[in-house]
């Protein structure tokens, strides 16, 4: 495992090296001008905006000049965390909390919340404006916080009810449980429709997916304290089982064949290849500017349970955050609170959820599709669980889940050998 560790070092340094250029932009240039780069991952619509709130800006503060990179989703995490562990990087980060809980926090790579620079007087006054709990996502262990969330991401599932009744099914009663989506699934792909599939994609996505399925069987990765692996007891093994029995017992889907292009997740569910599809905010805008016709025919309905009677769901979000070696830590947040300031049009524009304190009572929120479901998967989530050496976590349940679905590997056998790759990782 150390060795592990500094193979990875190494290529890490080595990726540093090329980026290093695209890191160097964030110095004053001549007549005071202040130059920021910012970098975020790649997602159509967010760009768009991205963009056009950096030329808003720029207009009102001719003294500031924003250098916008977009990173390939394959290499956004691995190009981000190198930049910032070798004192470069971007001014600006946008960055899912997993990594933000998991690495840059407790690295220390990220400038605190400057609120006078938001022109607060507290760091309290900025986090009265939002839900209670979803700033966690961007809160050090001390309660210090470290950036604004730009999404703020609830779990639900996504129907193409035109496939639903070509297969005789009723759109308007969904599944409700796996075992549904098993039935269902096994109607639509006989009656030569799409079924459902996972995401084959990155670890974090794999791992994101199977927390989902812990969470509805009360399962865990590791223990509270973060000191044990805790994947291979029961109830990891009845979540991967779910996983498995679907793809692999039911045929409901193929993992083998599924997409794997990480800049558009819902290519199969565009395609008609998956009927049912778990599904975000960010992803209903998504699949309305790539396919119309898909979403046309796209119902968004609450997240499938394996005990309605007791449901759960999952959190995730991005969040803006400053780099402690940015030269413009002030500016850079002021530009954050630009961007946190035009919540309407993140949700407008990019069906991209803010968590302020009366969001779904805005008028932008009104024209949000699918609202109802949204709002119900809001009150039942949590984030996902974060610890030491995250990524090689991640890497371990990836594995597992890799051994099961696509390898035929039991499933205890596959999350025992995840959680000694995983004791191995974690701190005695």
């Amino acid at each position: 495992m150390k060795q592990r560790r500094w193979i990875s070092a190494v290529m890490s340094a080595a990726l540093v090296a090329m980026v290093s250029a695209a890191c160097s932009s964030s110095d004053s240039g001549g007549g005071g001008k202040v130059r920021l780069t910012f970098w975020t991952h790649t997602h159509p619509p967010m760009i768009d905006l991205n963009k056009a709130l950096i030329k808003e800006y720029e207009a009102k503060h001719p003294n500031v000049e924003i250098k916008y990179e977009q990173i390939p989703n394959t290499d956004f995490n691995t190009k981000m965390l190198a930049s910032l562990s070798n004192g470069s990087g971007p001014d600006i980060i946008n960055m899912d909390d997993v990594a933000l809980r998991g690495d840059y926090i407790p690295k220390n790579l990220l400038a605190p919340l400057d609120f006078k620079a938001m022109g607060a007087d507290s760091q309290k006054a900025i986090e009265d404006k939002y839900i209670d709990g979803t700033l966690a996502g961007a809160t050090g262990p001390d309660g210090t916080l470290y950036g604004l969330p730009t999404e703020f991401n609830a779990t639900a599932f996504a129907i193409n009810t035109e496939q639903f009744r070509k297969a005789g099914l009723d759109p308007a009663d969904p599944p409700a449980t796996w075992d549904e989506v098993a039935a269902d699934g096994k109607k639509l792909v006989a009656a030569g429709q799409g079924g459902f599939n996972f995401l084959y994609l990155s670890a974090g996505q794999y791992t994101q997916q199977l927390q989902i399925l812990l969470n509805e069987t009360g399962g865990s990765i590791v223990d509270k304290a973060g000191k044990k692996a805790t994947i291979d007891n029961p109830q990891g093994v009845a979540a991967l089982g779910i996983w498995n029995k679907l793809i692999n017992v039911d045929k409901v889907g193929n993992a083998h064949t599924a997409s794997r292009d990480a800049t558009a997740p819902f290519a199969d569910f565009e395609a008609g290849k998956t009927a049912m599809t778990i599904m975000y905010p960010w992803g209903v805008g998504q699949i309305a500017q790539d396919n119309p016709a898909t979403a046309k025919n796209m119902a968004v309905v609450p997240l499938p349970q394996v005990d309605p009677a007791n449901p759960s769901g999952r959190w995730y979000g991005y969040y803006e955050a400053v780099n402690k070696a940015s030269k413009h830590k002030a500016e850079a947040w002021k530009f954050i609170q630009y961007s946190a300031s035009q919540s309407q049009r993140w949700l407008t524009d990019v069906n991209f959820i803010q968590p302020l304190k009366g969001w779904a009572q805005s008028p932008a929120a009104k024209k949000v599709p699918f609202l109802p479901v949204w709002e119900q998967a809001y009150s039942q989530g949590r984030f996902d669980e974060v610890g030491h050496h995250w990524n090689e976590v991640q890497d371990a349940v990836k594995s597992a889940i890799e051994d099961t679905v696509l390898n035929g590997k039991p499933a205890d056998a596959s999350l025992k050998k995840a959680a000694e790759t995983i004791n191995e990782a974690l701190p005695d």
